[in-house]
């Protein structure tokens, strides 16, 4: 059965006013409104782009109504301990739909908030939700949370699309926007000029991740695993990925700290990934661009122990990357918990900078996973979804169109 999507919109360049608010509360959420908002622009250019969320969503032509950079936390203790500055912001939410009355809403990612939000508001602002809530792999019913509301779904993974479709939700399959990327914006001699990297050796790509809480955890591990790499003699250099400019001060103390000197630029990662020959990768989006862009890699996972005994009384299934959701084994090495130590990923990072054969056998099985994302234009066709819902005025309720 096809789950590609089929809409009826309208032709580019067609005059149609509207207003369209985007909501994104974290970077990753920032970065995939930011695609979404430049392939609307392109389809309704007429359409005002309004919204809460980063720096990429104000780069895209989004107007910025609240800044959402600092929202995101990682874990569940952490998450409820911020109850009370969440209700404030989502008062504040509310409080700016009701202002400017959008005609479509767009909630991305963040599911905790955007949920919220969602029931509150999708009965009278027609609502479209990109990168929903995960289901796969975790007990519960958060499938039919969404499916028990006129919200349009847009599924990025077959997997979470066939679960919310089994759940009677509204849902469209739209692809992965990582299946378009292609590979580095610059040639490798181009950016080992620009980061002052040692011409003939071999780099490994750090990605600490885009949340503060991840980069402070994961980072001091990653820096003295590369240590570790050069005191038994590996010919390798490191560069770190840093996510976004809030997170440079951070990053820059943490190296400073750690007595290293290594590149550290923000906005490379693709370009990073691209050109390493192995990388160290916290669990997230980048673990899925690491296998579009076929580079193998190993993957950091850590929270605190009372969010790791709620996740593992949660979690069905014992990964936590996607390419090990989507591939359904263990494709990428995984160092959770108590085996994210600087020895352990010593190690598995040796393996695959030591071993070609290894790194090969890597490669091949995420050219797998990276085809499972379906083809490329995800931002291009979660746009026209977004233009369906705009042009008929929102979704059906419980099958009533």
């Amino acid at each position: 059965m096809s789950v590609q999507a089929q809409s009826v919109v309208p032709a580019r360049g067609e005059s149609r006013t509207g207003r369209v608010f985007l909501l994104a509360g974290e970077a990753s959420g920032d970065v995939q409104a930011a695609h979404l908002a430049k392939a609307l622009g392109w389809l309704l250019p007429e359409v005002e782009l309004v919204g809460a969320g980063g720096p990429r969503m104000a780069e895209a032509g989004v107007r910025l109504v609240l800044d959402t950079s600092d929202w995101a936390v990682v874990g569940y203790l952490e998450a409820y301990v911020r109850i009370p500055l969440f209700a404030l912001r989502f008062r504040r939410v509310l409080g700016l739909l009701r202002e400017l009355r959008p005609d479509v809403l767009v909630l991305v990612d963040f599911p905790g908030f955007n949920v919220r939000v969602a029931k509150a508001t999708c009965r009278s602002v027609p609502t479209v939700y990109y990168f929903p809530p995960m289901t796969y792999g975790r007990k519960g019913q958060r499938a039919r949370v969404l499916a028990g509301l006129p919200v349009k779904v847009l599924a990025t993974f077959p997997f979470e699309y066939e679960a919310y479709r089994a759940a009677g939700a509204d849902v469209v399959f739209v692809g992965h926007p990582a299946a378009d990327l292609v590979g580095s914006s610059v040639p490798r001699d181009r950016l080992w000029e620009q980061l002052g990297l040692q011409p003939g050796v071999p780099l490994l790509a750090l990605l600490p991740g885009s949340r503060l809480q991840e980069v402070r955890s994961l980072l001091p591990v990653q820096l003295a695993a590369y240590r570790l790499l050069r005191e038994r003699g590996l010919a390798v250099q490191a560069a770190v990925a840093v996510a976004s400019e809030p997170l440079r001060p951070a990053v820059r103390e943490i190296l400073r700290r750690c007595g290293m000197q290594v590149p550290a630029p923000v906005g490379r990662t693709h370009d990073l990934l691209a050109h390493a020959r192995a990388a160290a990768v916290a669990s997230g989006t980048a673990t899925l661009e690491a296998a579009v862009l076929g580079t193998p890699a190993v993957v950091l996972y850590r929270v605190s122990r009372p969010t790791e005994w709620i996740a593992r009384r949660v979690a069905t299934v014992p990964w936590v990357s996607l390419p090990n959701l989507m591939a359904g084994r263990p494709v990428l090495r995984e160092l959770l918990q108590g085996d994210c130590r600087p020895e352990a990923l010593a190690d598995a990072l040796q393996e695959l900078l030591s071993d070609p054969a290894r790194a090969e056998e890597v490669r091949r099985q995420l050219r797998t996973v990276a085809q499972a994302l379906g083809p490329p234009g995800a931002a291009d066709r979660a746009a026209q979804e977004v233009a369906r819902v705009l042009a008929f005025g929102g979704c059906r309720t419980h099958g009533v169109p």
